[in-house]
């Protein structure tokens, strides 16, 4: 199902993990230190990242065992003996009956051994600062010990994951942090023809298949106990953060616990991004600490994004010392500025954003336009936004249009639900023809440019023939037919409106029964219908540039994982 989550790592925290602590009065803590010691950087200095790190803040690495189900013959029948009587339990448990069970009854031992069904590991990294419902990307890949040849097209059964350092285990287990299931999305650029690419077959993808089920405890740890700085921590934590709510609590000399509030409910990671920049000051020496931030933003080789996490930590009060910079000639003191301004709610920041966002070229362009996409909706942000579709720089209408959906503008962006699949998103714009498809937060297709057709005459057919397009006469329908995984045999032909968002409509939609007794679609998993359309984007059937969304790194989910030769284990 499309579901969106996107979330950065904690550089910040990173930082503050390094610096070493004392104990310290309160009186000292707010002055330099009398005796020669290391500087702290101005963006640590005093902060609470100075003399506390934050447990529980960071990513949580989790796993599991897991069946992927729906891969016709592409499964196998290899099961290791350890994990035999999991599933056993797990599927009597579950009361999983596979839909192609025609008399509904079904023993455990035969799903296992049937080839539509393989044993993965599912591998995942729960995003810091993540609440229960929380969406996140999993890895699944079959075991080095069976014959699993694809598990394109599959679908993940539900799979409880759990908090992992070491090696996978089934036994002894706490919780389950969370539960993954879904389809699987397979690279949809690997060819089945060419001998480097099979072993790929067997690894995969769930986009947002995987979901938090129970929520994480925040502390801050004093890096030596301390009343004083423990409970001055405390009071500047609930000051600035709790709105008459305490958030913040001194459990003993050397911990605080935090709650976060309900203003970041869905964004856990900001609030507790802004706690470890929190300056411990108060008053004029909180203003003096503004002016300090703003003096370093304009030294070579400033720090910018964390000077610009301590101004926004601090609060609106900044805002006159901010607005004093939206001209720099520096852009990136400039840029961060502003950048601060819109989070803290100025609304004539947008228009410093705006003036980057229609830099070409700029290197702050991009981060701009994401910006924008997080301010209040108004016309300068609209505006500014609006004509970036349109732009020569793919990268730049990908950028203007997240920020546009974010700002929900139904006038450059029309959304189609692919039922318990995918979104499909067509975006107006006047320039050449792009396909961009996401492979992590959220599955989506989006359809750059106005009517994309399907060029006829066509003969298209995709990999082992699981689907073939074609239309004799350029003024002819499509005639649409797949082939069943299970079965081997045809599907229905459907006769399909030579524009691509028709065809993407069919092959995704769930073929479910209509009332006049047809399919109401071919039942592509999201994986599946990327895959063509890359392949007639190639071929010259479609007359756009296909483009993949970036993947982030996922070699470190598999750090703590012997891959010595293991077939499974993602390529660069």
């Amino acid at each position: 199902m499309p579901r969106g989550c996107r979330t950065p790592i904690l550089p910040g925290m990173l930082s503050a993990l390094l610096l070493a602590g004392c104990s310290m009065s309160r009186k000292a803590l707010l002055a330099p230190a009398s005796q020669p010691q290391q500087q702290a950087p101005v963006h640590i200095a005093g902060t609470v990242g100075e003399y506390a790190r934050l447990s529980g803040g960071g990513e949580m690495p989790v796993h599991g065992y897991g069946l992927v189900v729906g891969l016709g013959t592409n499964g196998s029948r290899e099961v290791p003996a350890p994990l035999r009587e999991y599933f056993t339990q797990y599927l009597l448990k579950r009361k999983i009956i596979p839909s192609h069970s025609e008399s509904g009854q079904i023993s455990p031992q035969t799903v296992l051994s049937d080839l539509d069904t393989a044993v993965v590991e599912v591998r995942g990294l729960i995003p810091a600062g993540s609440a229960p419902g929380r969406r996140f990307d999993v890895f699944v890949a079959a075991l080095p010990q069976t014959q699993t040849r694809s598990l394109d097209g599959g679908i993940l059964l539900p799979t409880e994951l759990y908090f992992t350092v070491q090696g996978p285990t089934v036994s002894k287990r706490s919780r389950a942090w969370a539960e993954a299931e879904g389809p699987v999305f397979v690279n949809p650029f690997l060819d089945p023809n060419v001998p480097e690419d099979l072993a790929k077959f067997r690894q995969g993808r769930l986009i947002g298949g995987g979901e938090v089920k129970e929520g994480r405890t925040y502390r801050l740890q004093l890096r030596q106990a301390d009343y004083q700085i423990c409970n001055l921590i405390r009071s500047r934590i609930n000051e600035r953060f709790g709105r008459g709510e305490e958030i913040a609590k001194a459990s003993n000399p050397a911990a605080v616990d935090l709650k976060v509030p309900a203003a970041y409910g869905q964004d856990q990671e900001s609030f507790l991004r802004l706690v470890m920049h929190l300056p411990l000051s108060q008053g004029g020496a909180l203003e003096a600490k503004a002016v300090d931030i703003a003096s370093a933003a304009g030294s070579p080789g400033a720090n910018h994004e964390e000077l610009a996490l301590v101004w926004e930590a601090i609060g609106r009060q900044v805002l006159p010392t901010a607005r004093k910079h939206y001209s720099s000639a520096n852009h990136l003191a400039a840029f961060y500025a502003a950048r601060t301004g819109a989070r803290l709610g100025d609304p004539t920041a947008a228009e410093v954003l705006a003036r980057f966002a229609r830099m070409d070229g700029s290197p702050l362009q991009l981060q701009a336009i994401e910006e924008l996409g997080r301010c209040e909706r108004s016309s300068v942000v609209l505006a500014a936004l609006q004509p970036l579709v349109d732009d020569d720089n793919e990268l730049v209408r990908i950028g203007a249009y997240e920020a546009l959906l974010r700002q929900g503008d139904s006038a450059r962006i029309r959304r189609i639900s692919i039922k318990d699949q995918f979104n499909l998103d067509l975006v107006a714009s006047t320039r050449n023809y792009v396909v961009f498809a996401t492979q992590t937060g959220e599955p989506k297709l989006v359809l750059f440019g106005k009517d994309m057709q399907i060029l006829r005459p066509v003969f298209f057919s995709a990999p082992e023939d699981l689907v073939t397009i074609h239309a004799n006469q350029p003024r002819d329908q499509l005639t649409v037919i797949r082939k069943i995984p299970r079965t081997g045999k045809c599907s229905e032909p459907f006769s399909v409106d030579a524009d691509v968002r028709s065809l993407v409509t069919t092959l995704g939609t769930l073929p479910a029964q209509r009332s006049d007794q047809r399919r109401a679609g071919l039942g592509l998993t999201y994986g599946q219908v990327v895959s063509v359309l890359y392949r007639m984007c190639k071929e010259g059937d479609i007359r756009a540039e296909f483009r993949l969304q970036q993947l982030p790194d996922v070699q470190r989910i598999y750090r703590d994982t012997v891959t010595v030769g293991r077939p499974d284990t993602p390529g660069s």
